[in-house]
Formats: structure tokens, C-alpha cells, sequence
């Protein structure tokens, strides 16, 4: 019965919780992307060369992509991070068999 009455008490705010702080953090990226393209055009007018615009436009798509949509961002998040991981340990192995030779 008590641990009923506490579920009803806390179960809203830990499902606020769980879409309210990823969302947060995709909103600090979204700022952030705008910021670093200043930063990296910066560095390409100072002899960054051609990849700093480069990386400059990425970031500013990046950026605008995350703060027109932030929720859908925010769930999306693992899914990036497991693509990337998987991505990653490919490489690993692939990196792996090519040192062994």
C-alpha cells in the first residue's frame, strides 16, 4: 500500500525527469552548434583552411536541426550514440587486423 501511494507521488515527476533533461541537454547542443561555426570560421579566415568552413557548416546544420525539433532530438539521442558505437568497433576490428599483418 505505501509503496503504491509513493509510486502515485513520484512516478510523474520521473517521467518529467527522463524527457525534460535529455531535452535540456539537446537545446545546450543546438545553442552550442551556432557558436563553435563562428569559432571555426574564425579559425578558417585566420589559415584553418577550407575544413574549418567545413566543419563550421556542419555544426550550423547540426545545431539548427536540434533546436527546430528538441524533443524528437532527445529521444533520437541513444540511437545516434549506438550507430556511432557500432560504427566505432567496426573500425576497431577493422584497425586491429591491419596492425596484426
Amino acid at each position: 500500500m505505501v509503496t503504491t501511494i509513493l509510486t502515485l507521488i513520484f512516478l510523474p515527476t520521473l517521467c518529467v525527469a527522463a524527457l525534460t533533461v535529455p531535452t535540456v541537454i539537446v537545446i545546450v547542443f543546438g545553442i552550442e552548434g551556432p557558436v563553435m561555426e563562428v569559432l571555426e570560421l574564425i579559425g578558417g579566415f585566420s589559415g584553418g583552411g577550407m575544413g574549418s568552413f567545413i566543419r563550421g557548416a556542419i555544426n550550423l546544420l547540426i545545431g539548427l536541426l536540434l533546436l527546430s525539433a528538441p524533443i524528437g532530438a532527445a529521444l533520437a539521442v541513444p540511437f545516434v550514440f549506438a550507430v556511432l558505437l557500432v560504427v566505432q568497433g567496426v573500425a576497431l576490428v577493422v584497425l586491429a587486423f591491419r596492425l596484426r599483418n
